[in-house]
């Protein structure tokens, strides 16, 4: 059993009015949700799977083996994998050398030669492709991480932040992986008109790039949704701050609120028992109660210490007063079990009897 009465009440009720998502909207004190949490898990999952998909050259996976070449081939972003991986600089340049070796002359004249003029045009494209590719792709990573990282920080701005930049960071990580896909498919077209060159299918990295790719969309409307719920608080429109028909609505909630109250609670704490009738003073009494005694002098009040409790549900309650915790003890409205601490006090320890309000 926990503290009752009207001064209870109407001081839980002031500090739940306090903590409504209404009154936390207009003073900007945000506090995680299940939107909040749920966008910071799928873009963290969604960063993840970019992550993989940026480093692993699976982008595009030749099943078939070539004439010749009994290993499979896998095209990245940054470089191609065969027997060994090569980037795709380094793979442009071979092929030019080896095209360089076969001129006799300045002509170019066998097949061999011819094949491998193509392969150097051709691989020296797919370089430049691919690396702008990886280039967008990489910077829209970048604005991925600071948008979950504003995500994370939950404030009223970092929200405005992580709103404005989810689209761009889903724009360019799923444009460049789209052109990528496209412009290959041409490329392996050219090289597959002259020879027989399988054109590698969409591999692992590129399934894994599109859910990241949809995990971004999700972060988009959610960070569009905790911008509306949590605006960024401007102090200098006050249409953000409580207004007198807002007054009167939790007035008339207070009011409400107690009505519904037991009687019982709405009675005022008990105190000290008044005696039926004064006993006369004595003779000369007047003179020692004068106004000039000691007992006529009203002493400044002591400041009181401040207490806190735990309620059922493990949150902590206060700060109270002493004389209002000392006040609810005397009604019996505390166990011996509850849980209070001091203001100058980080650890909670049982009340017991009571003696500890006291010292």
């Amino acid at each position: 059993m926990y503290p009752g009465g009207a001064s209870f009440h109407e001081e839980l009720l002031k500090r739940r009015k306090a903590n409504t998502y209404k009154e936390r909207r207009k003073e900007g004190r945000t506090v995680h949700t299940k939107a909040s949490k749920t966008a910071i898990t799928v873009a963290s999952i969604a960063l993840v799977f970019n992550a993989m998909a940026i480093a692993m050259p699976h982008w595009r996976t030749s099943w078939v083996a070539l004439i010749g070449y009994g290993g499979r081939r896998h095209w990245g972003l940054l470089a191609v994998q065969g027997r060994k991986m090569q980037f795709h600089h380094t793979m442009f340049e071979d092929n030019c050398k080896w095209y360089g070796h076969l001129l006799l002359g300045n002509a170019c004249l066998s097949p061999i030669c011819k094949w491998y003029l193509l392969k150097c045009n051709t691989y020296f494209d797919f370089c430049i492709y691919s690396y702008s590719a990886a280039f967008v792709i990489v910077l829209g990573f970048i604005v991925h991480v600071l948008c979950l990282i504003w995500t994370c920080f939950l404030t009223g701005r970092s929200l405005r932040w992580a709103s404005t930049w989810w689209p761009v960071a889903a724009m360019l990580h799923l444009g460049g992986s789209v052109f990528w896909i496209i412009v290959t498919e041409g490329i392996f077209d050219q090289l597959d008109e002259e020879s027989w060159y399988p054109i590698p299918t969409p591999g692992a990295a590129f399934f894994l790039a599109c859910v990241g790719g949809l995990g971004q969309l999700v972060c988009v409307w959610l960070g569009f949704s905790l911008k509306s719920m949590w605006p960024e608080v401007d102090p200098d429109d006050p249409s953000q701050f409580i207004t007198d028909s807002e007054k009167s609505e939790d007035e008339d909630d207070v009011a409400a609120y107690e009505e519904a109250m037991p009687e019982m609670t709405k009675a005022p704490m008990p105190g000290p028992a008044m005696p039926a009738t004064m006993p006369e003073l004595p003779q000369g009494g007047a003179a020692t109660y004068s106004a000039g005694s000691p007992a006529a002098e009203s002493t400044p009040e002591k400041p009181q210490r401040q207490w806190y409790y735990q309620d059922n549900n493990g949150d902590e309650q206060g700060p109270f007063p002493e004389s209002m915790m000392i006040g609810w003890h005397s009604q019996g409205s505390f166990t011996s079990d509850l849980l209070i601490r001091r203001e100058d006090e980080t650890d909670f320890a049982p009340l017991g009897d009571g003696i500890r309000l006291r010292s």
